[in-house]
Order: structure tokens, then sequence, then C-alpha cells
């Protein structure tokens, strides 16, 4: 909607796990104890250290599982943004969960952080 600015703040995940994954009819969200959460309602993707898709948004009625749940419980390594596309978490192991804005008209996410205003691209 806005564009992921250069300053979103999602180095505040790393050193942490996300704890919880909550599947919605239009909304996949990624919560983290003690940091905060983030709401997908956009394109996100899964990848493992090769580069290969393991899991990404779709309709359900298109899948036969998720494989989204690898990241629960492993540690964030490192975060990157890249403006005004995408930003990525990469956890121990290779894993990589990019979230993608790619919408003009409606938002695609948005990051709660505990005690901080919240953040809608």
């Amino acid at each position: 909607m806005y564009g992921v600015p250069t300053d979103l703040p999602v180095e505040r995940f790393v050193g942490h796990e996300l704890n919880q994954v909550c599947l919605g009819r239009f909304q996949v969200q990624f919560h983290c104890s003690g940091t905060g959460s983030i709401f997908v309602e956009g394109r996100w993707e899964l990848r493992d250290k090769t580069g290969a898709l393991l899991d990404s948004v779709r309709e359900h009625s298109e899948r036969l599982s998720y494989q989204i749940h690898r990241i629960l419980d492993v540690p964030i390594e490192r975060a990157a943004v890249d403006p005004p596309r995408s930003f990525a978490l990469f956890f121990k192991g290779g894993l990589a969960l990019t979230v993608f804005d790619e919408s003009e008209e409606y938002e695609s996410f948005s990051i709660h952080l505990d005690g901080e205003p919240s953040i809608y691209v």
C-alpha cells in the first residue's frame, strides 16, 4: 500500500523466536512473545537455505498442507529490508520468511511491536 520503508523495525525480532502462527481466511499472523507480531494479508514466502520454495500464500482450497510451522521456536538470526518491495526474517538452519508489499490499493502487512504504535504497509 505504501511500500516497505527503509527504517522498518524488523531487526527487533532478531534474537527471538516465533512462538505462534495463526491462520485465518485472509491473514496469517506471526507472534513473537515479548517482542510483537506480524500480520500478513498479502504475499509471503518461506524458502530453505538453497532458495527452494517451501510454502507461500495460496488459497486454502489449493493446498494440502502448510510448511510455515517449520519456523516455530527457531531463533531469528537476521532481518533485512528490501524497500519498497519486501522484508525478510532469516532463521537458524537457513529458513527465510519474506513478506512482500505488492498492492497499491490494500494493506499487505502490519507490524505490532509491544509498547509501540502499529505500522501498516
